[in-house]
């Protein structure tokens, strides 16, 4: 009995050194993983970071006198997006939770070397942006820094995995 339970190890350990996961592929899911923690957190504290910047654009909006009309009319369309935002908080939030979970399990299946945790993982980045675009518009991208981190991060992790798809054997 002993002796069987030594060979299944040696089996196992034999797979695994002849598809080690290559470093690329650790370094993605950890990077994954960080930044699936750190966007949990926001979501979880979204509708107080909503009401702490309507508290700010309020209190802008009542000193006026040192803005130009560009500045104001900025500050009007980032209002609006935020009440927009408030006004759909609950599927946002659920979307967020639901691509968060979709991007960890891809991960973790490709740490694995899966192939469909790469499927799994970018249904987990583009659900919440489409669900976000099909909720809020345009009206979310307020800034170059916004697309930044709602489209670009996104897309360059879906690029990089998409480079390391020749190592996903399983």
């Amino acid at each position: 009995m002993a002796t069987t339970d030594f060979q299944s190890d040696d089996v196992q350990f034999n797979r695994e050194v002849e598809n080690p996961v290559p470093s690329a592929i650790k370094t993605l899911t950890v990077l994954t993983f960080i930044g699936s923690a750190i966007g949990l957190m926001f979501i979880l504290f979204l509708p107080a970071i909503n009401r702490f910047l309507l508290g700010v654009l309020e209190k802008a909006s009542n000193s006026t006198e040192d803005m130009s009309a560009t500045q104001l009319a900025e500050m009007e369309k980032g209002k609006a997006a935020i009440e927009i935002s408030q006004a759909n908080m609950v599927p946002l939030m659920i979307t967020g939770v639901i691509g968060i979970a979709l991007c960890v399990w891809g991960a973790v299946w490709m740490r694995k070397l899966k192939k469909d945790g790469y499927w799994i993982y970018v249904a987990g980045e583009l659900m919440p942006l489409v669900v976000s675009l099909i909720l809020l518009g345009t009206a979310q991208f307020n800034g170059p820094f916004s697309v930044i981190i709602a489209v670009g991060i996104p897309v360059l992790f879906i690029i990089l995995y998409t480079m390391q798809r020749k190592y996903l054997v399983r």
